[in-house]
Parts: structure tokens; C-alpha cells; sequence
């Protein structure tokens, strides 16, 4: 199609929407299997932990290395679904003072910017994970990659969710039904 993307028909445009709202949909329930099984393990791990301290005055030297790079994994994947659901923290201070039309366009510059971020945060977190891959942890002895991972990974499944808010955002305009939710 040789014209921008405001001079698609609206049936193409239809179409975007519902696959950004399938790959959200399943990058969501992922994420929360994910996050469900990271939090159950962390879970068992202080609890045994807790009680081989104090009922056989015995700790697992690896407990709290796995609970700590657990709860990593879970506040970086987690944060995808607090941007999903408008979870994260905004400064409503500014945009409660300008009139709804320029909120509209101002949340929505503010996610392009948070997408050219989190493209920024997730190439850089790959990058920095690969520097460190030869570098093992110290209770675990494993790559301290899988740790590093925690950030890209956690930065794809943000984008994902922010490209669908973006679609989301842009059929409202074309439909002239704009929404000035953050």
C-alpha cells in the first residue's frame, strides 16, 4: 500500500488490532504462568529455607541467591503486565491541567517515547548479558547471563504490550473515539 498508514482501509486496520490483541493476549498469559510458577519456587525455597535454619540449624547456601535472581525475573516480567493494565506510576499533576485533546496527544507521545526506551533498555540488556556470560554467580556457579536476562526479556514483553496500547490508540483515532487514559 503506497499511503501512510492513516489511509488504510479500515478492515486492514481492523485486522492489526485483532493480532496486537492475540500476541498481547498470549504474551500475557506467558507472563503470568511465568510468574505464577517463579513466585510458587520462591516461595518453597524461603520457607524450606527458614525452616532448615531454625528447626536443624542447617541454611542452604544457594537459598537466597535463587530467591533474590527470582525476584528479579518476577518484578522485570511483571512490569509488562503493570503496563498493560496502566499500573505504572504517571504524572497526572501535568496532564490534569491541559485540556483533553492535548492529553491525548501527549500520552500518546509519551509512549513513543517509552517505546523508543524500552528498545533502547532491551537491545542494551542483551548486550550487557552477553558481556557477562563467562561470569558465574557465586552460591549457584551458573552464567550470570540468566540473571542479566531478567531486563531484555522482561523489555520484549513490554514492548509487545506497548505496541498493542499503540494500536489500541491509534484505531481510537481513526475511529475519532480517542481515549485519554494513560
Amino acid at each position: 500500500n503506497p499511503f501512510p498508514p492513516f489511509f488504510w482501509r479500515n478492515s486492514q486496520v481492523e485486522d492489526l488490532r485483532q493480532i496486537s490483541a492475540k500476541v498481547s493476549h498470549i504474551a500475557e498469559k506467558v507472563v503470568q504462568v511465568t510468574l505464577v510458577g517463579m513466585v510458587a519456587i520462591m516461595t518453597v525455597i524461603i520457607i524450606l529455607q527458614v525452616f532448615m535454619r531454625y528447626l536443624f540449624l542447617f541454611s542452604l547456601s544457594w537459598s537466597e541467591e535463587v530467591a533474590r535472581y527470582l525476584m528479579i525475573w518476577v518484578s522485570f516480567l511483571g512490569a509488562s503486565l503493570a503496563l498493560k493494565y496502566g499500573f505504572h506510576i504517571g504524572v497526572e499533576f501535568v496532564t490534569n491541567r491541559i485540556s483533553e485533546k492535548m492529553r491525548g496527544w501527549v500520552n500518546l507521545m509519551a509512549k513513543l517515547g517509552m517505546l523508543l526506551f524500552l528498545i533502547y533498555f532491551t537491545i542494551g540488556g542483551f548486550r550487557v548479558s552477553w558481556a557477562v556470560r563467562d561470569q558465574d554467580s557465586p552460591a549457584l556457579l551458573f552464567s550470570m547471563a540468566y540473571a542479566y536476562l531478567s531486563a531484555p526479556v522482561g523489555g520484549f514483553f513490554m514492548i509487545i504490550q506497548l505496541l498493542h496500547l499503540l494500536v489500541e490508540d491509534w484505531v481510537k483515532i481513526r475511529m475519532k473515539r480517542w481515549s485519554f487514559s494513560s
